[in-house]
């Protein structure tokens, strides 16, 4: 708990405050509903308080708020912890004009995550079918057909797009492949090659218990027959570049004789 006359420092205590006096039917939207829900964003959109109203009514002008109306109907609202937010499609389509297509990408792969998705595809389509005329929604439509379920990080997303633009076969995401008594989800997998293209994020390093299990489920696979590519965040510098070198490598290295859908 805060102590008395501290001021509000993080994205939620700030939201917190100002929905103490935020006038009813009021919610907070774009990225301060984004963050809130926990999806990725460019850190220099980050730690903005943005608050609609529903058309007619207008948000008041307030200190350190970024105001904006929308068309919503008021029973779409819905609360999150406490605080009132639009459902995580309204906020993709809110977030069209604001995002470049990767980080479309990245949020439309973030609502089909593989654990606890916040939609469904068949969802996020119509939601955006719908969005007609609104700022952004061209380019939305666009990401939308690079945007895949069943992700497990941004990190991932971003690594599937640069395989992509580097000219290589999209890749499955979370390939689900039994290995005996166990099974694994591969992050990025060719199937016909069995090479697996798996991301390490700073958590693979830091979290000793994930460290660990990490050796023994590579082992599994490798074990199983696969080859597997590991990336890291120093891979997709440049372009990423080296990530796609060492990707198409492996292409042309496991199974030749396997042509990949495509080539």
């Amino acid at each position: 708990m805060r102590q008395p006359g501290t001021e509000p420092v993080t994205l939620e205590e700030r939201c917190r405050a100002y929905a103490t006096v935020m006038p009813h039917g009021m919610f907070f939207s774009h990225t301060t509903a984004a963050e809130l829900y926990g999806l990725p964003l460019p850190k220099a959109l980050c730690g903005v308080v943005h608050v609609a109203a529903a058309r007619p009514r207008r948000a008041p002008r307030a200190a350190g708020i970024v105001r904006h109306r929308v068309t919503l109907e008021p029973d779409a609202v819905r609360d999150l912890a406490g605080l009132p937010v639009p459902p995580p499609v309204e906020v993709l389509c809110e977030l069209a004009p604001m995002l470049d297509h990767d980080s479309l990408v990245q949020l439309g792969d973030a609502l089909l995550r593989r654990t606890d998705p916040f939609t469904t595809a068949a969802e996020l389509r119509e939601t955006v079918d719908a969005a007609v005329g609104r700022p952004g929604i061209p380019r939305l439509r666009t990401a939308l057909e690079a945007v895949r379920a069943r992700t497990d990080s941004p990190m991932e997303t971003v690594l599937r797009l640069a395989i992509v633009r580097g000219g290589l076969p999209e890749p499955h995401v979370n390939y689900r492949v039994d290995l005996g008594e166990h099974a694994a989800h591969l992050d990025l997998a060719y199937p016909d090659r069995r090479i697996a293209i798996e991301y390490d994020g700073d958590h693979h390093r830091t979290n000793a218990r994930q460290f660990h299990l990490d050796v023994d489920r590579l082992w599994r696979i490798e074990a199983g027959g696969w080859r597997i590519v590991r990336v890291n965040r120093s891979h997709l510098t440049a372009g990423a570049t080296e990530a796609v070198t060492r990707i198409r490598l492996a292409l042309a290295t496991v199974g030749r004789n396997t042509p990949l859908p495509g080539w």
